[in-house]
């Protein structure tokens, strides 16, 4: 399960990884060209000890006398009394201590085979220290293994492999600084990844939301490149997978209480751009598509869209119902040959949440329940202000927005607070703007099962939705710079996409 964490970490994190695989391959290779070239040369020195008169048994001494003393010759090879033997003889003029720090030397295990190396900048002077460290050192071992200066010495070294000039530098090791760069880079970027992965508290999962709040996620919308420009699913092919999506939250929002049907549902989110009001008409036009009764209201009062993206005017509306200016009748509007009705905000009141509270607000949606199968609300983000609580109380129930990889597990439960305090039923959620992996990889079965079919109560696979030019509904960067969500729409529906209708607004 650790390995199986950490590769989801990996996948989700990957720029993490990658800047860290990056940035040790870039210390690896800063560190490599910083350091200097230093070449090595080495000479090999045989040591052996002098068979005596008692012939056989003398030479087994000597020579395990020579082999308990390859010790302190490797400590003599790299002490200062043959680097100054070196110094001398080579004509350096360089401080002893320099040079012995260039010899390193050591034993074969069971053998009388001495290796002396001596690393240097230039190859030139690592072969002759190295050389010259051999001829000193038999000399010495020498001088020190004779008894007396009339007899022969019990133990002799002598050079049987001189040092060459050496080719290849053997620092920096460019092929280890590389590959242990990228390990580190790797173990660096991925502790990153989890440090990240361990600070973030944005909702990454429908499994997650659904846990976080208790109910059920209804749909999950992913992200669609499209999207900003052409936020409704009229555009879309019927069985696109977003237009299954919305297709999905309209089934699952008709199963939630068979017993009690849901007819008043308030779509809200935390905070603004989680696209609520994209969730908002595309439910109305998937409901609709059913043979359902639906009116959309347009009760977010202080920050209205949807008839931006409906190509609606906004100019009389639920506030003018309120005011007693204009009767339901002549302020609801239909939708692109009347495939729902429309309650359009109004005047922008300068008390919102009070309007939403008062007794002519409940008349209003008791009026609407009567007149439509669904009556959709869309109102404002539950943390900001309190309307989308208020309204929820008068409805049956809440459908809460959730952006992935924006809304934070700390900004829902302060959601679902709000909605507990008002005592407002979550029917559940709606997952938006997730990663397209675990959706779109489905659509060429889409297309092949829907192929030669139609969906019940829905239009024509072949043809679009609704009679709805691409033109008519285009984003407008002005409305909302950012190009979100619940950004409004330039352009309004033609007038020969419209029928004719009554004075309560219906075809």
């Amino acid at each position: 399960m650790i390995l199986h964490d950490g590769l989801r970490v990996a996948r989700k994190r990957w720029r993490a990884v990658l800047v860290g695989l990056l940035g040790g391959l870039l210390c690896a290779v800063i560190i490599t060209w910083l350091t200097p070239r230093e070449y090595s040369a080495q000479v090999t020195i045989y040591v052996s000890a002098q068979a005596g008169a008692d012939g056989a048994a003398a030479a087994y001494q000597g020579s395990l006398l020579s082999e308990q003393r390859m010790k302190s010759y490797t400590q003599l090879l790299t002490g200062t009394l043959v680097a100054q033997g070196v110094v001398d003889q080579l004509g350096m003029h360089v401080p002893t201590a320099e040079v012995a720090d260039k010899i390193r030397a050591s034993a074969q295990p069971d053998t009388v085979l001495l290796t002396a190396t001596v690393t240097d900048r230039s190859p030139l002077h690592a072969k002759n220290i190295a050389n010259a460290t051999g001829e000193v050192f038999t000399r010495l071992v020498t001088e020190l293994e004779r008894p007396a200066a009339d007899l022969p010495a019990t133990v002799t070294a002598r050079v049987v492999e001189s040092a060459t000039l050496p080719s290849t530098p053997v620092t920096p090791r460019t092929t280890v600084n590389l590959t242990l760069g990228a390990l580190l880079g790797l173990v660096a970027g991925g502790a990153l990844a989890l440090l990240r992965d361990t600070l973030d508290t944005t909702i990454k999962s429908a499994a997650q939301l659904a846990q976080l709040t208790g109910a059920p996620n209804l749909g999950t919308i992913t992200r669609d490149p499209d999207m900003p420009e052409h936020p409704l699913t009229v555009h879309e092919h019927p069985h696109a997978p977003r237009a299954e999506a919305f297709r999905k939250i309209r089934t699952n929002l008709q199963f939630i209480d068979v017993d009690r049907p849901n007819k008043t549902i308030v779509i809200t989110s935390a905070l603004p751009e989680e696209g609520k009001t994209t969730v908002l008409c595309n439910l109305a036009i998937v409901l609709s598509q059913a043979g359902r009764r639906v009116v959309l209201v347009e009760t977010d009062l202080r920050r209205p869209r949807a008839v931006d993206y409906l190509g609606l005017e906004g100019a009389v509306g639920v506030t003018s119902v309120l005011s007693g200016q204009v009767s339901l009748d002549k302020a609801i509007q239909p939708w692109a040959r009347s495939q729902f009705a429309v309650l359009a905000s109004g005047p922008t009141p300068p008390n919102p949440s009070e309007l939403l509270d008062s007794q002519q607000m409940v008349n209003l949606l008791t009026e609407l329940r009567e007149r439509y199968d669904t009556v959709l609300l869309d109102a404002p983000p539950l943390l900001p202000v309190t309307d989308a609580a208020v309204l929820g109380a008068a409805a049956d129930g809440a459908l809460l927005v959730v952006r992935y990889g924006k809304t934070t597990t700390h900004q829902v439960k302060a959601a679902m607070s709000a909605l507990e305090s008002a005592s407002v039923r979550l029917l559940g959620t709606a997952f938006t703007m997730a990663p397209d992996a675990g959706t779109n990889r489905y659509q060429p079965y889409y297309s092949r099962y829907y192929s030669n079919e139609k969906l019940d109560g829905d239009h024509d696979s072949t043809s679009p939705l609704v009679s709805v030019p691409r033109q008519a509904l285009r984003p407008d960067p002005t409305r909302n710079g950012n190009g979100h969500a619940d950004g409004g729409l330039t352009g309004r529906l033609p007038t020969d996409t419209l029928p004719d209708t009554n004075s309560d607004g219906q075809a």
